[in-house]
Order: C-alpha cells, then sequence, then structure tokens
C-alpha cells in the first residue's frame, strides 16, 4: 500500500513539474526586449526615468544607461507594445528613438 501512495505522489510530481516547465516556455514566448536611445542626460533624468517607468503595464526589466542615453526594456507583449513604451518614456519628457526592432518589426 505504501508503495502504491509514493509511486502515486511522484507520479503526481511529474506531472506538475511538466505543466510547470509548459507554463514557463509559453510565458517566455511572449517576453520581448527593445532598447530606446533617449535624449536624458543627467543622473537626475535617470532616476527619474528609473522611478516612473516601471509603472508602465508590460514591464518585466529594464536598464537606463546614461552614457549611452538608452532605455532597454523588456516587456511582456501581451500587456504593451513598443509604441506603447515609447510613448511612457516621451510622456516624462524625453525623446525616445527605437534601436533594436520590435520582434513584429522583424518579420
Amino acid at each position: 500500500m505504501k508503495k502504491i501512495i509514493v509511486l502515486t505522489l511522484v507520479a503526481m510530481l511529474s506531472v506538475l513539474c511538466c505543466f510547470e516547465a509548459a507554463a514557463k516556455k509559453k510565458a517566455q514566448k511572449n517576453i520581448a526586449e527593445v532598447t530606446f536611445v533617449t535624449t536624458i542626460d543627467c543622473k537626475n533624468c535617470v532616476k527619474k526615468v528609473e522611478a516612473n517607468l516601471p509603472f508602465t503595464e508590460g514591464i518585466k526589466d529594464m536598464k537606463v544607461t546614461l552614457a549611452d542615453k538608452t532605455v532597454w526594456i523588456k516587456y511582456d507583449t501581451r500587456k504593451t507594445d513598443v509604441k506603447k513604451l515609447e510613448a511612457a518614456i516621451e510622456k516624462l519628457g524625453y525623446d525616445a528613438k527605437i534601436v533594436t526592432p520590435a520582434p513584429s518589426a522583424k518579420k
């Protein structure tokens, strides 16, 4: 009886692991990256973007680099797109130009 319970638990854990792996793979399909060149020109500009841009829906990760005047963004394509991200940067008072193309632009 104990062997049946143990085997059942092992089987259930295996199935759960497969579902988890499939969910992660599906989630990765909806993640894209884009880099913008901006008009940020000081540390305060960087702080302003870093403090406010993460509130934009769909942003998963981001990095602002003053030396290159760039904003790199990893985002969920189901929740936002490049135009909305560009608008969010411009709403903060900075011009934004795409450096790396969006996934849809590559096709």
